[in-house]
C-alpha cells in the first residue's frame, strides 16, 4: 500500500528557484550563499563549494530582477532559545 501519488525520482538532483518556486535540475540553477563577513547580501557560488545554505536562482530574467531585492533572510531556528 502506498500513500499519495507514486512518482519516480529523476536521475539528477533537483532544486527550486527561490523566486519563482519552480523546480529545475541543479545544473541549470546558479547557487548563492551568504556573502563573506563584512559584506551584505548573497554572493554567487558557481562551483557550489562555499559553506552555508544555498539559495538557487533560475535563468529567467524576471527572477534575476526580483532576486536583487531578495534578502535571503535566515530561517527561524527551531528548538530552545540560547
Amino acid at each position: 500500500m502506498t500513500r499519495g501519488k507514486s512518482q519516480a525520482r529523476p536521475p539528477w538532483p533537483v532544486r527550486m528557484c527561490v523566486i519563482c518556486r519552480e523546480r529545475f535540475p541543479k545544473s541549470e540553477l546558479v547557487r548563492h550563499v551568504a556573502a563573506a563577513e563584512g559584506e551584505a547580501g548573497l554572493a554567487p557560488d558557481p562551483r557550489a563549494v562555499l559553506p552555508g545554505r544555498g539559495h538557487y536562482l533560475c535563468a529567467n530574467p524576471a527572477c534575476a530582477e526580483k532576486f536583487l531585492k531578495y534578502s535571503g533572510r535566515p530561517r527561524r531556528r527551531r528548538g530552545g532559545s540560547r
